[in-house]
């Protein structure tokens, strides 16, 4: 404590003034923490957060480790990572990058066109791991390659998990998030609250029993072979440790070379998921705004929406996912056009700086707008009519 704040050995009452200059000596000390405490943290091996996320709580932030498996499959796979790289992680964009959060990225093939963005912030790491061809390693950001795609993202984030832990690296982290390349995102609205980020749209619902949060959930018939009932769609989801270690015990990131068959990459790792933490006692969340607080080990629950995928065009409760709902959307399965085209356009040039409100004078759509006819129904719902049932 500082001196005239409290002597243990002094008994010796204080009158009015010592009383006063302890109480000042005390503030003196209470200012002097707040303006040097975030150095402190600095210089210490820890970090202030930055300014997009001043005023996160810390414990629905992280630390985070995101793994991204990356297939340069064609285009639009490409188009996907870069526009991760900008809003998900923040590189060259002005709206930063998100607090206590680490990226690996795990590249399967010997192509990646995007992360020529990333090299020049990294150095050449030793492999550690046999079934790496290269490691580039830098401040919270890792790429390991691998010579060939070999049991798709389950494998690849396996790979991620067993490269933290040859380090003793893989318990550090509070929250676990997995990430692939068909998909397209991260997207968040304008109304979110200062210092927000998007890797809390899954954290803060990873809470009580609820050891895993995806974008996307679907309640599989009994006629799937990845049995009845609810299981988390894997292209983006997140755990939290305990989740990590269930998923761990049961093998569900193993190498699997055959994707369909019982034993393999869809049966037993993405379904396996969902039905690991089950096994464990566990409930599961869901990003989806048709269900909210939903105990998913309950079988009445079972049938949601007709036990069909809803992240596919037209099959979301006869609509389709939007991406201010699920952050994520698959962008390979084109689902959310023309939404994710233009939010994301929007997007790429505001973390530029540069601005969304030029334009011209477009007379006809402004005439049409005031009209009557802007009005009346347009029969949107037939876009998703995907059956064109009677």
């Amino acid at each position: 404590m500082p001196a005239g704040v409290y002597t243990p050995h002094s008994s010796k009452k204080r009158g009015a003034g010592g009383r006063t200059r302890a109480l000042f000596l005390l503030l003196i000390t209470l200012v002097a923490l707040t303006i040097f405490y975030p150095r402190l943290l600095t210089l210490f091996g820890g970090a202030s957060p930055p300014a997009n996320t001043a005023g996160t709580p810390a414990d629905t932030v992280g630390p985070v480790l995101v793994s991204y498996s990356y297939f340069e499959k064609d285009p639009v796979q490409r188009e996907n990572f870069d526009f991760f790289i900008t809003l998900g992680m923040g590189l060259d964009s002005r709206f930063g990058s998100p607090q206590s959060t680490d990226f690996v990225i795990v590249v399967n093939g010997k192509v990646c066109r995007p992360c020529s963005r990333l090299y020049p912030l990294l150095q050449e790491a030793p492999p550690l791991l046999p079934t790496l061809s290269a490691v580039y390693a830098g401040e919270g950001v890792a790429v390991l390659k691998r010579a060939e795609n070999e049991g798709m993202d389950f494998a690849a984030h396996n790979i991620t998990l067993t490269w933290l832990a040859a380090q003793g690296k893989l318990g550090r982290y509070k929250y676990y998030l997995f990430l692939n390349s068909s998909i397209k995102g991260p997207f968040w609205p304008n109304y979110m609250p200062p210092g927000w980020q998007w890797t809390q749209a899954y954290t803060d619902l990873l809470r009580g029993d609820v050891k895993a949060v995806g974008s996307s959930l679907v309640c599989l018939p009994e006629v799937d072979a990845g049995g009845y009932g609810p299981k988390l769609e894997s292209w983006a989801f997140a755990v939290d440790q305990d989740g990590l270690e269930a998923l761990l015990r049961e093998g569900v990131f193993h190498l699997r070379t055959c994707k369909l068959c019982d034993e393999g990459v869809v049966v037993k790792g993405e379904y396996g998921l969902t039905n690991s933490l089950m096994k464990y006692g566990y409930n599961v969340d869901t990003l989806m705004s048709m269900y909210r607080g939903v105990d998913w080990r309950d079988r009445r629950h079972w049938r949601c929406n007709n036990n069909v995928h809803p992240s596919r065009h037209g099959t979301y409760d006869g609509i389709t996912m939007h991406p201010y709902e699920t952050v994520f959307l698959k962008a390979s399965w084109h689902v959310g056009e023309p939404f994710v085209e233009k939010y994301a356009a929007w997007a790429l040039k505001q973390a530029a700086g540069k601005d969304t409100t030029s334009g011209i004078f477009d007379e006809p759509m402004y005439r049409y707008a005031i009209s009557p006819d802007a009005q009346e129904s347009h029969n949107v719902a037939a876009c998703y009519d995907v059956l064109h049932r009677p």
